[in-house]
């Protein structure tokens, strides 16, 4: 057999394996049996790469990257259960309710709620965190989850299908406009695969319905936008992003050097490209939240806000070394505290780069976002696999690819499911982040890349 033909063979049975594997991911397997589901999403992440690098053309890869995903339009989530809280809060508002003033356990001992077979069932399925907490996805999510509702009613596949068929639409739009960044950062358009051929995506997003895809979607436009200089439109597309998930919104204060066209800092051009873009994103956030407002949206939204930096815990890093010495220190958790050092230690770090160049290109800038993206979710408390989407897609856009590798070793985390009181392996977590630090050191350190913005120069000239 001559060599082409071992070629042939290997790429078909690598696309053979993938469309096994994703079908006895989303139709057979349950998350409990965490050891068969990290050896499937290895092969599936082994798989993808030899086909990557088998040298097919981007466009049959492309294709191959959705036919995948299609093959899980008929399957409920496993994975995550949250789609169920989707679904609620787009019940919710097609009721009349406001998603965001109501919590689950509370309207379940009424009547009107108790009575109907399919609210017990996302009651039941949404899990008790979420029961007994006020919904804080923002309003392009919850105007999708309305959607859902609206059209699927009480049939759950319906709801599921309409909510996939949402995220794909999401994805294309990711894949069309990072292929014209791409293009115009002169950088292989083949880097789009490390994002919608990661398995990652396409089980966080398409197998289980989370939404950073459509989160990504807005701010791909919002880049693109930001590119061409056309600021309005791109404050727009960062107001809709934040508007869809809110993390973007760590991203504001990095455009303040990238606004410089000038020698100096703080000069008056800067101060209003920049001013203007921050009115316009808030003015399209005020018009995002308006059909949900009320006068207890935001008090019950930070209370939520509050709880997930001082009580949830899952997959941290750095955050459970702190924990450690607290415990060592205090004979306590901690959490209050160093869930507050995280968020400050990141809050400084954007500052830090915002202030520190007297003006960057957009290359930088995509740098920068990737690196403050990165260092989030270092020292946060909670690190859900679909939450790294964001870092990922950014990384499509620098020439860093430590982002792949954490998208693969992030499914260690799922070991906590493999036991009935979901205790996580600190031995697992240890390998994850071991790892991914020694991948930062080569990747970056070592290669003399950015870190703390020392690739780029005081005055670095930006992209015309």
């Amino acid at each position: 057999m001559d060599s082409k033909a071992v070629h042939i063979f290997l790429r078909s049975l690598c696309v053979a394996v993938l469309c096994l594997l994703y079908y006895w991911i989303g139709y057979e397997l349950d998350r409990t049996s965490f050891w068969l589901l990290f050896t499937l999403y290895t092969t599936a992440f082994s798989a993808s790469y030899y086909l990557m690098q088998s040298g097919i053309k981007l466009n049959y890869l492309i294709a191959l990257s959705f036919g995948l995903k299609l093959i899980f339009l008929f399957a409920v989530p496993e994975l995550s259960q949250d789609f169920y809280r989707f679904i609620w809060d787009g019940m919710l508002t097609v009721k009349g309710y406001n998603p965001y003033l109501h919590l689950p356990v509370e309207l379940m001992t009424t009547t009107e709620f108790n009575s109907e077979s399919f609210n017990v069932l996302l009651y039941d399925k949404m899990g008790e965190l979420s029961a007994n907490n006020y919904s804080t996805y923002p309003p392009v999510a919850q105007l999708f989850y309305s959607l859902s509702y609206a059209i699927g009613g009480n049939n759950l596949l319906l709801n599921i299908i309409i909510l996939r068929l949402i995220n794909l639409v999401a994805e294309l739009g990711i894949l069309y406009v990072g292929l014209k960044i791409l293009e115009q950062l002169k950088f292989p358009k083949v880097r789009i695969l490390y994002f919608i051929l990661n398995p990652l995506v396409i089980l966080e997003s398409t197998f289980s319905l989370h939404f950073e895809v459509v989160m990504l979607a807005f701010l791909a436009l919002s880049l693109l936008y930001l590119y061409r200089s056309q600021l309005h439109l791109s404050a727009i597309g960062l107001a809709g992003a934040v508007a869809a998930k809110l993390m973007p919104l760590m991203f504001l204060p990095l455009l303040f050097s990238f606004f410089n066209k000038k020698g100096t800092v703080f000069n008056t051009q800067q101060l209003r490209r920049f001013f203007s873009f921050c009115i316009v994103s808030l003015i399209s956030l005020v018009i995002a939240y308006s059909w949900l407002w009320d006068s207890e949206l935001l008090s019950k939204n930070l209370a939520t806000l509050s709880l997930y930096f001082s009580s949830f815990e899952f997959n941290a890093s750095i955050y459970y070394v702190l924990r450690w010495i607290g415990y060592q220190w205090k004979d306590y958790n901690m959490i209050g505290l160093f869930g507050k050092v995280g968020s400050i230690v990141s809050l400084g770090y954007i500052v830090y780069l915002s202030l520190r160049y007297k003006k960057i290109s957009f290359r930088t800038l995509l740098q920068h976002m990737l690196w403050a993206s990165t260092l989030y979710y270092l020292f946060s408390t909670t690190v859900h696999p679909w939450y790294l989407m964001l870092p990922l897609f950014l990384g499509v856009f620098t020439k860093f690819n430590y982002m792949v590798v954490w998208s693969w070793l992030v499914f260690l985390s799922y070991a906590a499911y493999a036991n009935a009181n979901f205790e996580e392996n600190s031995w697992l977590i240890a390998l994850e982040y071991g790892i991914l630090a020694s991948i930062i050191v080569f990747e970056v350190l070592l290669k003399k890349k950015l870190f703390l913005g020392r690739s780029s120069s005081r005055v670095d000239k930006v992209d015309s």
